[in-house]
């Protein structure tokens, strides 16, 4: 089975490395904005943001109302993927995030993974927004092709290729760490429901339709580990 790990790497090196880059060239030219003595600005003070382990590095900036992130995690399976947050109150946010896999892995053996996952979460804060705890609500819609892949998935999805959608919705619970005023690190887990309807294939090209089939899933909906890039 011929998996591109290079591809992986490759892949997963040039989103963060954009990400950053990005963020360094325009955080000189913001710190000014995020000044605490020129804006008069009073962090509440249970947030992370009064801690003093992050007091000099976050500047203890006011609560972003913007930001853009990408999913580590999803970066490692080679998956290209994007996500938006903006605050819409003090304490909740919306997060868009979208996650696109367009690769073939082995053309030979119709090796993929193909998929396109949309998951819109609504976020309330225990503290302030993009600072600390976080509870959400999501939904989730992802359209998928994936057939011929090995251990550790199961034998089924290795001798069947499967073409279908799903959707569902879920709850997760999070943390944002702040790093500096124009960057913040997120973990994530969630659970919830997906129903999924798919057609199923033979592992070869050009095959004949076995059956259409159904399922019901419960478990691990959402999961993370987002470099986060605050706009404004």
């Amino acid at each position: 089975m011929n998996f591109s790990i290079k591809r992986m790497l490759v892949c997963t090196a040039k989103t963060i490395l954009v990400t950053v880059f990005l963020g360094l060239a325009t955080e000189a030219k913001a710190e000014d904005r995020f000044n605490l003595y020129s804006q008069g600005y009073k962090s509440p003070q249970k947030s992370a943001m009064t801690n003093k382990r992050y007091a000099t590095a976050y500047r203890l900036r006011e609560t972003p109302y913007f930001a853009v992130k990408t999913n580590i995690l999803h970066d490692l399976t080679s998956s290209i993927n994007l996500g938006v947050e903006a605050r819409l109150e003090q304490k909740i946010t919306l997060d868009l995030p979208v996650t696109y896999n367009p690769w073939m892995y082995n053309k030979d053996e119709n090796s993929k993974f193909k998929f396109v996952l949309f998951q819109p979460e609504l976020r309330l804060w225990t503290c302030e927004a993009f600072d600390g705890h976080y509870f959400g609500l999501h939904a989730h819609y992802a359209y998928f092709n994936v057939g011929r892949l090995p251990q550790p998935f199961s034998d089924v999805m290795y001798d069947y290729r499967y073409e279908g959608q799903l959707a569902g919705a879920g709850i997760s619970y999070g943390y944002v760490w702040p790093v500096s005023a124009r960057w913040g690190l997120e973990a994530e887990i969630g659970v919830g429901y997906a129903r999924l309807w798919y057609d199923r294939y033979p592992c070869e090209n050009c095959a004949k339709l076995l059956s259409n089939e159904k399922r019901n899933y419960f478990g691990i909906t959402r999961a993370g580990i987002s470099l986060i890039y605050y706009i404004f």
